[in-house]
């Protein structure tokens, strides 16, 4: 089959959306299918996909040269467009995007569609979400599958979309991290090193993170995000010696530094989560990636107790969740888990098993069956 992916934002990136998109390239490819990922021409400079992402399998990428800066304005409906124009001649079997205002183009251009939802339209603008509220678009014969990333995305979809249930498929993210249960963590040390990777927005938790370094002196604390002017911003107001604070790690690399690490930390603000570009209130729809990341490298995951995240994570089978962000009651956690190693190994043991079933590759077969 000859898939074409729409995506308008930036490759390589540091943008979570940008890796799931290219992994999920690289595993439909990886499934005998010709994939073509059409994007702007933008992203990190001297840094092929291959080695940015650790990409295994080849797709073709085409770049729309017009595009040389992150669509928005006008832009943002023109990419959509003429992502489109530019493959209309290629016989493509299936398109694949996570944009609304393409999937409207898709879909007046009759052509086999499935769509991505990661939250809901209210970070749309007012144009595509007049479209999507009036014109039941996501009923269309032409989107044949819609694939929700968590239950309350399929649920929001139902009842303020009246979407058909049967229509759409739950597919949370994934990983293609991996690792053999002999490589897991043998909790031996009298510390942990505590490791937090992704974006340092406060509702992401990373202020919590640091005075929870503060607190909990006996154990080291690692944080990996955003670019190097915030991470030297943060350097400079925070210097405790049990804290380190770096800048992005590219996802090749990721593994690496995860793998170096007892307990990954997740402290969200449980009624904010911002969504990767600063907008938006994602906390009911989220499935965070370095969850996945955490889990496929055995991890121990102490969490803040998000009710969307529970579709995966289970209080003391393959996490720990935590009620409120207090370094009080955290450190307690931690406390308990280090005089308890067997239930360290216990924990890390399950995380690796679920992790088992979400990869990109397993992902990929599950989004094509019935195509």
């Amino acid at each position: 089959m000859k898939i074409a992916y729409l995506f308008n934002s930036s490759i390589p990136s540091n943008n979570a959306s940008s890796l799931q998109v290219v992994k999920m390239c690289g595993a439909l490819s990886e499934l005998g299918h010709k994939v073509l990922l059409i994007t702007p021409n933008t992203g990190i400079k001297n840094k092929s996909i291959k080695s940015f992402y650790g990409s295994k399998k080849d797709f073709k990428r085409i770049k729309m040269n017009y595009f040389n800066k992150f669509p928005l304005g006008i832009n943002y409906y023109l990419f959509s467009l003429f992502s489109i124009l530019k493959v209309l001649d290629k016989k493509i079997d299936l398109f694949l995007t996570r944009n609304f205002f393409t999937c409207f183009l898709l879909v007046l251009f009759r052509k086999k569609t499935v769509i991505e939802v990661h939250h809901d339209l209210n970070i749309e603008s007012r144009i595509v979400r007049l479209i999507f509220k009036f014109l039941n678009i996501l009923n269309s014969k032409s989107i044949i599958k819609i694939i929700a990333i968590t239950k309350n995305v399929k649920k929001m979809l139902i009842n303020s979309y009246h979407v058909q249930s049967n229509k759409i498929e739950i597919l949370p993210s994934s990983s293609d991290i991996k690792i053999k249960y002999n490589q897991l963590n043998k909790f031996n040390k009298n510390f942990f090193k505590i490791g937090y990777f992704g974006s340092l927005d406060k509702t992401k938790g990373v202020e919590f993170i640091i005075e929870l370094s503060k607190y909990d002196k006996k154990n080291k604390y690692y944080v990996f995000g955003d670019k190097i002017e915030k991470v030297n911003q943060l350097k400079k107001t925070y210097s405790h010696k049990n804290l380190d604070i770096n800048p992005y790690i590219q996802p090749s690399k990721l593994k690496d530094y995860l793998n170096k690490m007892d307990i990954c930390l997740m402290p969200y603000n449980r009624k904010l989560i911002k969504s990767s570009g600063g907008v938006g209130n994602i906390s009911k729809y989220t499935s965070p990636l370095k969850l996945f990341d955490y889990m496929a490298c055995g991890k121990i995951i102490l969490s803040s107790k998000v009710n969307v995240l529970l579709d995966i994570l289970k209080h003391n089978y393959n996490s720990i969740l935590i009620d409120r962000l207090d370094v009080k009651v955290w450190k307690k956690e931690i406390d308990k888990l280090l005089k308890n190693k067997k239930k360290c190994q216990k924990i890390s043991k399950n995380v690796l098993l679920i992790s088992k079933q979400n990869t990109y590759y397993n992902r990929a077969k599950k989004l094509l069956i019935g195509i």
